[in-house]
Order: structure tokens, then sequence, then C-alpha cells
């Protein structure tokens, strides 16, 4: 099925679903739930490596439907657009260089109070209309867990790459907020990034250690992000997050030293701002 066609079969599906699925105590609005972002970061950080050193504006929608008690739909479009040419080797445009989109379907299991395992399984399109020669689309199917709890959420996600490119990578964490006034909340999320042996290679280049340039799987960075929230209507927030990104495997991080690439950076510490609208 073509992206669009994808796209637009879940949609449908949505909301034929959610009306049917509409009753006295939850009406067909109530059960739509739509979120827009935008922000600007200093760098483009992208599956355990530096993409982009200079700032750039990323801008996302997501539109969801809740099919309870048959768990929930959605779709979403994520775009990059970078800020200069000098941070990353490539050639490309600036703007909307890379535009992502998404279908997804999951299910939220509360199984005690205060305690819920939420399932999701995605189809992904990374689509780099920016970038010469043209770059191939990469199609992913993403699958993702988190138990949350009022303690701390652990969490996983696998990104299989099957079309343009074909690797796996697992981004392994725990999460945790703090609700600080009325208005402001803290986000804390510490996770590790892994990879197999084709998303080492497609990430870092050539392993500069080994005789035929393979890698091993296993561990690439580590991460911790903290984020604060302020929600200016119920609306309307606005956020500002602190980002510290590091490859912490030796063969990655030696690759990383022999390449000229202004992207090929091994620690970075990244800041971002932006708003959020919900609805």
């Amino acid at each position: 099925m073509k992206m669009k066609g994808a796209i637009g079969v879940v949609g449908l599906f949505a909301a034929s679903a959610a009306c049917a699925a509409d009753g006295a105590d939850k009406t067909f609005l109530s059960r739509i739930h739509a979120k827009a972002e935008a922000d600007v970061e200093t760098a483009y950080w992208a599956r355990g490596a530096i993409v982009d050193t200079n700032p750039f504006s990323a801008q996302s929608v997501d539109l969801s439907a809740d099919l309870s008690p048959f768990g929930y739909v959605g779709g979403y479009a994520w775009s990059v657009s970078s800020m200069s040419r000098s941070g990353q080797s490539a050639t490309r445009r600036n703007a909307y260089n890379e535009v992502d989109y998404g279908v997804y379907c999951g299910y939220a299991l509360e199984f005690a109070e205060g305690w819920t395992l939420d399932s999701t399984v995605a189809k992904k399109w990374v689509t780099l209309p920016g970038y010469r020669p043209h770059a191939h689309t990469i199609s992913e199917w993403n699958v993702s867990q988190a138990l949350r709890n009022p303690f701390v959420t652990p969490y996983w996600l696998l990104r299989r790459a099957v079309a343009g490119q074909e690797w796996c990578y697992w981004d392994v964490g725990l999460e945790r907020g703090w609700t600080l006034t009325e208005r402001l909340t803290l986000t804390a999320r510490v996770f590790g990034e892994l990879g197999d042996a084709r998303h080492f290679r497609a990430q870092y280049g050539a392993n500069p250690n080994a005789a035929d340039g393979a890698y091993a799987h296993g561990l690439m960075a580590l991460n911790l992000l903290l984020r604060l929230d302020y929600a200016v209507t119920d609306n309307l927030s606005v956020f500002a997050f602190v980002h510290q990104f590091d490859v912490v495997q030796s063969d990655a991080r030696d690759a990383l030293d022999a390449s000229s690439a202004p992207e090929a950076v091994k620690d970075l510490t990244i800041g971002g701002v932006g708003f959020t609208l919900k609805f």
C-alpha cells in the first residue's frame, strides 16, 4: 500500500470506528486528539549519532482517535529545516530537507490502579526531499512499550528499517516527571541507544579497527535529557530542554575521530526551546 493511501485508510478507519463506538458518556469529538509542536534546537541528533552540529527547526502534527475499549489509532508528520549548511557534510537545501510520516495503533492495558502497559505498533517513512543527490525513503516498522506508573516509567522502542536501508535500532530507558507548580513540570529521561552491525556502519562509517569494516552489535550511545514544560493555557504550553549525548562504543568513537565530516562528533550538549498545542 502506498504511504498516502495507508494514511488515508487509517484516518478513515479511525473516524468510522470512533463514530461507531461513540456512547452517551463520550462524544465523537472528545475521542479525537490533536497535537502540534514546533521548536528550535542547537543540533540535530538521531539514532545514536549527530546529523547536524548547527541549529535547526522542527515542526510536527499528530492526530489520533480513541477507540476505547479497543485501543487507539493515529498518524503524524514531522519536518526538519536546517538553519545553515556548515554543520553537515551532505549537500542539501535548508528548508524541509527531511519530512517523516507515520501511522500507528496501540493499546493501553491498565492492570492495577496507576499502572498501565502502553503498547504501540507503527509504520514510518523517513523522506529526504532536500538532499542531493536524491536520497531514498527509509521505510520502518516501529514497536514500543512503556510501563506507566506513579514512580518511574521504563520503556523500549525498536525501529526496524526494511527498505531504503536495512538495520535495527533500539532506544531503551527510564523516564520520570515531577509537578513543580500548578503550571510547571520537569521531566527527566535517561536512555541507551543500541544497534545491530548494519546500523553502526550506517551511522559511523566503516570500523577502522576491523579489516572488513564491520562492527559488533551492541550499545551505541548514552543520553540524559531534562525538559521543563510551562502551561500557558489549558491548550498551549512552552518548553525548554537540555540533552547530553555521548557515543560510548570504542570502535564508533575511533571511526568518528578518523572522520573529517563536521557532524563526526562523539559528545555534545544540545539545547532547545519550543511550544506545544493540544486539543
